[in-house]
């Protein structure tokens, strides 16, 4: 187990690992995303749009190719529009957890490194009173990685991201029998990337 460990360590403190490995503290926001199929009298149902933050951390097994993990909260609403206002149903936590496959058009050394993603996951919906939900959801994305020094940089990224709801019973999509589909939303996000 000892030879383990120190084989671990030396092959995580090699240069050619060191400069593959990527972490990224990420905050933004997230546009409202409006739930499709509502009833006649109902203008909106809709998650609104709010801050969000969240992590990556990834590693590229090529100078091109790579896989990351990523997670992001949002804090926000479930808000409905009729013809004669609009009101908060109810305060909801969205946080969405993916994995995702990583193509990076620089290097390990560049210090501008545009990137596309696409991944798959889960979206968790949590609200007072209601039992936590989870739904399928999936990603795409484009953005920029600028590093002025070489280990410490700045991304900037947007990514849409639909999750689908699908479910005539759930309380998120539901709240009162007449909607179900899925929840489109779109997020822009920029902070701090660490290459190690």
């Amino acid at each position: 187990m000892r030879r383990l460990l120190t084989l671990g360590f030396v092959f995580l403190a090699s240069p050619s690992w060191a400069q593959r490995t990527e972490l990224a503290l990420l905050a933004g926001y997230t546009t409202s995303g409006n739930i499709e199929q509502t009833a006649p009298t109902i203008r909106d149902l809709e998650i609104n749009g709010a801050f969000t933050w969240g992590l990556q951390a990834g590693h590229f097994f090529s100078s091109k190719l790579g896989a990351e993990v990523s997670w992001a909260r949002q804090e926000s609403a479930l808000a409905l529009s009729t013809s004669s206002g609009s009101a908060d149903l109810f305060e909801v936590n969205v946080g969405q957890l993916h994995g995702n496959a990583v193509y990076r058009f620089g290097g390990e050394e560049a210090r501008f490194d545009p990137f596309v993603f696409a991944g798959l996951g889960a979206t968790f919906f949590a609200a007072p009173d209601l039992e936590s939900e989870t739904k399928f959801s999936w990603a795409l994305g484009a953005g920029l990685k600028w590093f002025p020094a070489r280990k410490v940089g700045a991304r900037l990224q947007a990514r849409y991201n639909p999750t689908q709801l699908n479910d005539s019973s759930s309380d998120f999509c539901d709240p009162f029998g007449f909607c179900q589909g899925s929840l489109k939303q779109f997020e822009l996000m920029g902070g701090l990337s660490f290459r190690f």
